[in-house]
C-alpha cells in the first residue's frame, strides 16, 4: 500500500487524528481515576515544574505576540501551563493505571465504548474548531 495515498486521504487523516485524540482523552480520564484513588501523581514534582515553566514561557510569548498586554499574556501563559501540566500528569498517570491492570478492573467493553464516544467527540471538536478558525481568518 502506498503511504502517500494514505497521507493525502482526508478519511484516513480524520480517523487518525480523532483516534489519537480519543486515546489521549481516555488516558487523561484513567489518569484522573488513578490519581484520585492513589492520591498522588506518578510524575516527579521537578518534571511537573519543568513542564509548567516551558509552557508558561511559550504561552506568555504566544499571547503577547497576538496582541495581549503584559498582564494578559502572563495570565494566559499561566492558564495554558496549568492545563498542559494537568493534562500531562493525568495522561501519564493513566498509562501507569493501564499497566497496573486498570483496564481489567473497568472491563474491555467500557473502554471500547469510551473510545468510540471520545472518537465522535474529538471529531466534533476538530470540525467545530476548523470551521470557526476558517471563518475567523477568511
Amino acid at each position: 500500500m502506498n503511504i502517500e495515498i494514505l497521507h493525502d486521504n482526508p478519511f484516513v487523516q480524520a480517523l487518525a487524528i480523532s483516534t489519537a485524540m480519543a486515546v489521549f482523552m481516555i488516558g487523561v480520564a484513567l489518569g484522573i481515576i488513578h490519581m484520585v484513588t492513589t492520591g498522588s501523581s506518578p510524575m516527579p514534582i521537578a518534571l511537573l515544574l519543568l513542564i509548567f515553566a516551558v509552557v508558561f514561557i511559550t504561552g506568555s510569548v504566544f499571547f503577547e505576540e497576538r496582541g495581549a498586554d503584559h498582564v494578559g499574556s502572563l495570565i494566559g501563559g499561566c492558564i495554558a501551563a496549568f492545563a498542559a501540566t494537568f493534562a500531562a500528569a493525568s495522561f501519564f498517570s493513566g498509562i501507569v493505571y493501564i499497566f497496573d491492570g486498570g483496564i481489567n478492573t473497568l472491563g474491555w467493553e467500557q473502554v471500547i465504548s469510551a473510545l468510540a464516544i471520545c472518537m465522535v467527540a474529538s471529531m466534533v471538536i476538530i470540525r467545530t474548531l476548523s470551521h470557526k478558525l476558517q471563518n475567523q481568518y477568511a
